[in-house]
């Protein structure tokens, strides 16, 4: 910073003032001074506000000339947004984005008042719709004095040329790449006034050494900016080092993550994650992605749509921290979650919720401040059904997140509570859209406040001063480094594209050479911007990524002529680097404990399935308990229908024999499947949570009913009459003393004494896995050697497909069953599921299958670590 400066400095940006307000504190403290005067410096907006309001005051500007009020960005937004929606033809189509395009308005309106751009309505449609929309605003505006902050600045520099306000001797410019028709205006009214204008020299005389270092690809690019930041502060320990990315917001968590890595491993753990960092990334966050702040936008939106709510949304704000008592109810929030995912359909109204929470208190669940939370979102719900005024909404919504326990009963972190009272101060800004809104609906004003915490940029305060400084190029203005890493360098991003607004013609934008307008101007843009640079630090790296996914990149021409150099080596990742220093322990996790004498193991023939399949599987599931929780579906799911299918066929088939169902007329099958139907359905929806709604039972009763009688005619056709002698008969086994629960879906006993067991399927059975040596289908075969069974098959049961599938001991017994050798089949079988049993019983918990397929229903896959299995695999 030079030796003396003038008696006000303007700068481009805050960050900037924060640097030079920063450089000459410590120049001071050099110097050996104990008591100096701060540098007066400012950004041109904030000096411009300063000085008319002491103008007001002093009387310099007649009271009723001053504007009554000026615009911020969402209030110009609502207007473009409602000056839209004014103009909306009748039939057209309603599905734009209104947001988006009221967005592009009023940056349009900005470059016609800061470039002089004169849009012509006779132009294209964009623009004659433009201008209407501008005329539309301006008459809104104008008899009730609001400024926008274009036309602000503009009435702010008219001021100070008819001599309003107190102007210093002297004031110097920096940090301004170019500077726009208003700031170039104002300069010339200082000047005018007496005022000493000068540009503030920034940065070093000389240009730094700089290189060319490409790069695979943008992570890559971000591991090598973390690995070179690292050795240079291994080196130099108080160095200022400065990373400018080109294109911060596509990369920033890239960035960020590699920063972690290379500086902070120890950030790794949750303990660490909140600790303060040698570096700081200028560009923020949206406050709506905090967190905290996101529970909060989440319960006023149940208030604002009770009556329909994703049920993933209830789950999120159940097993999260930020809600009522997420510590001291922990089980009972969980286990209320489950309920709901397996009782509730996917989408139900926060009413509902409350009822069903209110039935699972009464079973035993603690959940009584969770309840309670869930009553006040309802009384919410109940008594806020009027419109008021943002500021009066701003109030309630505040009461309301009280009562309904947020932000939780854990003390917050640091960040945690700045973002909470980042969204304190949000809910005031919505009373500034009083005046533009009026009187809204809950809804309105949840919609506004959730679009405000979208668009404000949240910042933790950061903790000392950082030795790196992650910077965009634009806050990159006026900084000094010791050295310096600028990523990002590539030809689609530097110079940067064109962008001109579409809303206005793009030849006025070219001749006005507006700010993004043409090549022209962004060529010269990024010229300015990296010789500026240049003289930010002695030594420079500029790299650029060769590649993305399959997409070949370029480096920027703005490159060219410069030395290349290899990018330092990445560092190794924070596991690896743990894993290399440490000593590794290697655990043997393939066996389990054996099974104790007597203990007993859930599943039944699932067990063996599982475990013939994937040891590992069997192991997880029935030995330790594990299972996933269910995702709610709308009606029934699959095994849903499954259950209510095998009811039907047990209830209809019941007790009868084939004869008695030939002997059957037309309307009495009907009558029969009907009330099979009814009555399985009936108990069916009884033991259920919720019951089903009415027309959605209607048309499962006549779905099964038209099955059933698809059905009944192949068990009229076979072959060989039968009568049922059992259906869903529970029943005992043990294998290698192992104790197993079985239950068959049906046995029929023939005419000579035999019997062949059924098993009901909706899907499309296969017996290949029969011939399994290690029998991956057990369940028929199990029923079979310890039934003495002549045969089994699957009754495919589907409206598309019916039909038998399977093994018996003789041919022609049912259509679909073939016959094999009987005494060897139950032999190989007794010896598989021996062999599978036996391996239960040892413990055996390895993760070996046959064929990645055959996991396809594993409930446990997550466990089992495939693309590690896999990895050791390959390894060997």
């Amino acid at each position: 910073m030079p030796d003396s400066v003038a008696n006000l400095v303007l700068c481009a940006n805050q960050r900037l003032v924060r640097h030079l307000r920063a450089e000459h504190d410590r120049a001071q403290v050099a110097a050996g001074q104990w008591s100096w005067q701060p540098l007066a410096a400012l950004t041109v907006g904030a000096w411009l506000d300063d000085v008319t309001a002491g103008a007001l005051l002093a009387g310099g500007i007649p009271a009723g000339e001053a504007p009554r009020l000026v615009l911020n960005v969402t209030q110009e937004r609502l207007l473009w947004e409602q000056a839209i929606n004014a103009h909306v033809a009748d039939g057209e189509d309603p599905l734009f984005d209104r947001e988006g395009l009221a967005a592009l308005a009023a940056e349009a309106n900005q470059l016609c008042e800061v470039w002089n751009l004169k849009p012509d309505a006779q132009a294209s449609e964009e623009t004659q719709r433009f201008v209407a929309w501008r005329r539309h605003v301006r008459a809104e505006c104008e008899p009730r004095g609001w400024l926008d902050a274009a036309r602000h600045r503009a009435w702010q520099i008219r001021c100070l040329a008819n001599g309003a306000g107190r102007l210093p001797a002297s004031v110097a410019f920096a940090g301004f790449d170019r500077h726009s028709p208003p700031e170039m205006e104002l300069r010339r009214v200082l000047v005018q006034r007496g005022v000493a204008v000068s540009e503030l020299s920034l940065g070093r005389e000389e240009a730094g050494a700089a290189v060319v270092s490409p790069c695979a690809d943008r992570r890559a690019e971000c591991r090598a900016a973390a690995a070179w930041a690292s050795e240079r502060l291994a080196a130099q320990p108080d160095a200022r080092l400065g990373i400018v990315a080109i294109e911060l917001s596509g990369v920033r968590e890239m960035l960020v993550a590699a920063l972690d890595d290379a500086l902070h491993p120890e950030s790794l753990l949750p303990a660490n994650a909140e600790a303060p960092r040698r570096y700081n990334v200028s560009l923020g966050t949206q406050l709506a992605r905090q967190p905290v702040v996101a529970v909060a936008l989440e319960l006023l939106h149940l208030c604002a749509n009770p009556r329909r709510c994703e049920q993933a949304r209830l789950s999120a704000l159940l097993t999260g921290p930020y809600w009522s008592a997420w510590q001291g109810e922990a089980e009972g929030r969980a286990r209320l979650d489950a309920a709901m995912r397996r009782h509730l359909p996917p989408a139900l109204g926060v009413p509902q919720a409350l009822t069903f929470a209110r039935r699972f208190e009464k079973k035993g669940l603690r959940i009584a401040r969770t309840r309670g939370a869930i009553e006040a979102l309802v009384n919410a719900i109940d008594g806020n059904s009027g419109r008021r005024l943002p500021s009066a909404w701003a109030g309630v919504f505040a009461q309301l997140l009280d009562d309904a326990g947020w932000p939780g009963e854990r003390p917050l972190s640091s960040r945690e509570w700045q973002a909470r009272e980042a969204l304190m101060a949000t809910l005031d800004e919505l009373g500034a859209l009083d005046a533009v809104l009026g009187k809204v609906p809950l809804a309105e004003a949840n919609r506004q406040l959730a679009r405000l915490c979208r668009e404000r940029v949240f910042q933790p305060e950061t903790v000392g001063t950082p030795s790196v400084e992650v910077v965009g190029p634009l806050e990159a203005a006026g900084l000094a480094f010791d050295a310096l890493w600028v990523l990002g360098m590539n030809d689609d991003a530097w110079p940067p594209a064109p962008r001109p607004n579409p809303l206005l013609p793009a030849d006025s934008q070219r001749r006005a050479q507006a700010t993004n307008a043409s090549s022209e101007v962004q060529l010269e843009f990024a010229r300015s911007v990296q010789r500026r640079l240049m003289h930010a630090a002695p030594e420079i790296v500029f790299s650029w990524a060769k590649g993305e996914g399959d997409k070949q990149l370029r480096a920027s021409p703005l490159l060219a002529g410069l030395p290349e150099r290899a990018p330092p080596a990445a560092l190794p990742s924070v596991i690896a680097r743990m894993v290399g220093t440490g000593r590794i322990e290697r655990i043997e996790d393939h066996r389990a404990p054996p099974l104790a004498e007597g203990e007993h193991v859930a599943g039944g023939t699932r067990l063996l399935q599982a475990q013939a399949l994937c040891p590992a599987w069997a192991f997880y599931q029935f030995r330790l308990g594990a299972r996933p929780l269910d995702e709610p579906v709308e009606g029934l799911d699959a095994m849903d229908r499954g259950t209510l299918l095998h009811r039907v066929m047990e209830r209809f088939f019941s007790g009868r024999t084939q004869a008695q169902l030939a002997a059957m007329s037309a309307e009495e099958g009907t009558r029969a499947i009907d009330d099979a139907v009814a009555s399985a359905f009936a108990d069916f929806d009884g033991e259920r949570e919720e019951r089903l709604p009415p027309r959605f039972a209607a048309l499962e009763q006549a779905r099964l009913a038209q099955l059933l009688a698809q059905w009944l005619p192949l068990e009229l056709a076979r072959p060989v009459s039968f009568a049922v002698a059992a259906s869903e008969e529970n029943e005992k086994a043990e294998i290698e003393g192992i104790a197993l629960d079985l239950r068959a879906d049906r046995v029929d006993e023939l005419a000579d004494g035999r019997r062949l067991v059924v098993d009901y399927k909706t899907g499309d059975p296969k017996t290949r896995g029969w011939d399994d040596e290690r029998l991956a289908e057990p369940q028929l075969p199990l029923y079979a050697t310890q039934c003495g069974a002549s045969g089994v098959m699957f009754a495919r049961v589907r409206t598309d497909d019916c039909g038998f599938v399977g093994w018996a001991e003789e041919k022609d017994l049912v259509d679909g069953v073939k016959a094999v050798d009987w005494p060897a089949t139950l032999e190989r079988w007794r010896a598989a599921l021996a062999t599978v049993a036996r391996e239960v019983r040892a413990g055996h918990a390895e993760v070996t299958f046959k064929r990645e397929e055959d996991l396809k229903f594993c409930d446990v896959r997550p466990l089992l670590r495939l693309p590690e299995a896999k990895m050791q695999q390959e390894g060997q």
